[in-house]
């Protein structure tokens, strides 16, 4: 099994990263909140050996205020990066998403507005379901392990999950989306002998298959590249509802031709 990169950039931080921050800047270290999170495969723990072709190697993503990352930031870079090792464990500092090898410095309110649009955590309903669900996961994904100031923690359990009322509308849009543009959009394509729109329309319904398991186990969804494997680790559903079983009902499989095993009728002939 391949290592996965945050265990060791976790062994890196503490042994290298945080004594040389809270050495040199011990006031703005209490301020950060330091860990792996945000974006890439190695954030949900799927990275591989695939993954090593771009941006993957040791990591630390650092949070702080604005005014201090304004402030500092620069002069936090220079001289930690001055005293960083070329390798630890036998991997390379990295080059990431945000400047920084290494150590990857970024505004706390920066962050958030990149990838939920907010800078901090909702305050209403409306906040809530304004949010791409698939950008909700690179808040919340990773591990956090320093946080003195508990800022970006308590964001992060802020957005553990959505509200009941949220939670009970997206369902029901998932819902719509699935019968409507899905399954009932694939079966008027077949009718019409239109492969092309029927392909599209049964990837479609695939997808929205998928989140609505998702969302009836109350877990957030990640982005299209890890949606399926993420969902067979679901707890309920995905085993009734996996998409690798590609057969409809009457015999066969979903865009028309006979199926070689009629059993397991998902219902997308209707």
């Amino acid at each position: 099994m391949a290592v996965q990169i945050i265990e060791v950039s976790r062994r890196f931080f503490e042994q290298v990263v945080r004594p040389l921050l809270e050495r040199a800047f011990p006031e703005e270290a209490r301020q950060m909140a330091c860990g792996v999170f945000g974006y890439g495969s190695e954030c949900l723990g799927m990275d591989d050996e695939v993954s090593r072709d771009h941006h993957w190697g040791l990591r630390v993503d650092a949070l702080m205020p604005d005014a201090l990352f304004r402030g500092r930031a620069g002069e936090i870079l220079a001289r930690v990066g001055k005293e960083m090792p070329e390798t630890f464990e036998g991997f390379a500092l990295r080059e990431g998403h945000v400047q920084g090898a290494g150590i990857a410095p970024e505004s706390l309110e920066g962050f958030l507005r990149r990838t939920i649009g907010l800078t901090d955590a909702p305050k209403d309903l409306r906040a809530w379901l304004d949010m791409p669900e698939e950008d909700l996961v690179h808040v919340t994904n990773g591990e956090v392990w320093y946080d003195p100031s508990g800022r970006f923690t308590q964001i992060r359990e802020a957005l553990a999950y959505y509200p009941d009322p949220v939670w009970l509308r997206r369902i029901s849009h998932w819902c719509r989306y699935f019968s409507g543009m899905g399954v009932y959009a694939l079966n008027r394509a077949l009718m019409r002998g239109n492969l092309v729109y029927a392909t599209t329309a049964f990837g479609r319904a695939v997808k929205w298959g998928m989140e609505l398991a998702f969302l009836l186990n109350r877990r957030y969804f990640p982005y299209d590249k890890w949606l399926y494997p993420f969902f067979q680790r679901l707890p309920d559903l995905a085993d009734r509802m996996d998409p690798a079983d590609l057969r409809g009902g009457a015999g066969r499989d979903v865009l028309g031709a006979p199926a070689a095993d009629s059993g397991g009728d998902l219902g997308y002939s209707g």
